[in-house]
């Protein structure tokens, strides 16, 4: 039997730190599939552009990152992702405040991760808006490289995912 899908985040999101199960590719390589992630319920006054937050998309908790906010709107994306997308902030969002892997917690609240999760906002937002320009441009052959040629830029080892401890 298949466990049943976790409640909606607005049902157990809270001010204690809740375990999320990293499902997919899209926080690839920052989060891998089968990492967790510990978040808390958070004001969208609370957040800055960088951190890692938990929403609910299309029916599930989704871990993406906010890359900026406008209005009653919030930039969201996957690092793996070519370009994200701006959506009304959902009734509860959380922030992620630690992530775990292999047995192993980072506490992303902790020096140095701010400072790495502000510079990864700055990168994504940068690849995002060089993702969107890319698309708009006549022909195909730079729409079809661009993404692939901004998943190459080197990157330190933490972001990638590589010993981030």
């Amino acid at each position: 039997m298949a466990p049943s899908p976790p409640p909606g985040p607005d049902l157990w999101l809270g001010d204690r730190p809740v375990s999320v199960l990293v499902r997919g590719r899209s926080m690839e390589p920052f989060l891998r599939d089968g990492d967790r992630v510990e978040a808390v319920a958070v004001s969208p006054g609370g957040l800055r552009p960088g951190d890692l937050v938990v929403f609910e998309k299309g029916g599930e908790a989704t871990v993406h990152r906010l890359l900026a906010v406008r209005g009653g709107l919030f930039l969201e994306k996957g690092d793996g992702q070519g370009t994200g997308s701006w959506l009304p902030w959902p009734k509860t969002v959380g922030r992620v405040v630690a992530l775990w892997r292999e047995g192993r917690r980072v506490d992303l609240l902790a020096p140095p991760w701010p400072r790495r999760m502000a510079f990864l906002g700055r990168l994504h937002r940068w690849r995002h808006a060089a993702g969107t320009l890319s698309s708009r441009l006549p022909g195909t052959l730079l729409p079809r490289l661009a993404p692939g040629l901004l998943r190459r830029l080197p990157l330190p080892r933490w972001a990638e995912g590589r010993d981030p401890w």
